[in-house]
């Protein structure tokens, strides 16, 4: 009896690492440091874990998911309310729609999809926010934002692979 009471926690506990990661991934990105302007051009880590197991785990990351990861991130980024939400549900939409051509293929093909995807992401949130707010907002921080979140792409990439193997390899 108290085995497969272990057995289930321990179940339940890697069915939900997807989603608890990109929560960590979230709470991460809200950590301030002291540069100038970091926060505006920080790397939305989230959506790296979004796009990340929605290619790899779909069965485990549902848009609801990506949902409640994108108003956590619009919570603690001080966003309309929302707007991440709806970004996420979309982005995991599309990776979804498109994963055949990334499951399988070398790392770099992966990377490649994270760069069009965070620049299609990075375009709708900067049109977004400008017709929320009436007016355009600065594209410079969006153009940060996005090469910084490529650039740093393969680092949360090779973590989440880790630890994909490590705990869902066989589930």
């Amino acid at each position: 009896m108290l085995t497969t009471v272990w057995q289930r926690l321990d179940q339940g506990a890697r069915l939900a690492l997807p989603f608890v990661t990109a929560l960590i991934f979230t709470l991460i990105s809200a950590i301030t440091l002291p540069l100038p302007w970091f926060g505006e051009v920080a790397p939305p880590l989230a959506l790296i874990a979004v796009y990340y197991w929605a290619i790899h785990r779909p069965d485990l990351f549902w848009p609801s998911m990506a949902f409640g990861i994108g108003f956590l991130n619009d919570v603690v980024h001080f966003l309309p309310l929302g707007l991440s939400a709806l970004i996420f549900v979309a982005a995991h939409h599309l990776v979804l729609t498109q994963r055949r051509f990334f499951v399988g293929h070398a790392f770099f093909m992966l990377w490649w999809g994270f760069a069009l995807t965070m620049l299609i992401v990075m375009l709708a949130t900067w049109g977004l926010q400008s017709a929320i707010r009436w007016q355009l907002v600065p594209f410079l921080p969006v153009v940060v934002q996005a090469l910084l979140a490529i650039i740093i792409f393969p680092l949360p990439a090779w973590l989440l692979i880790r630890l994909q193997r490590l705990t869902l390899s066989h589930i």
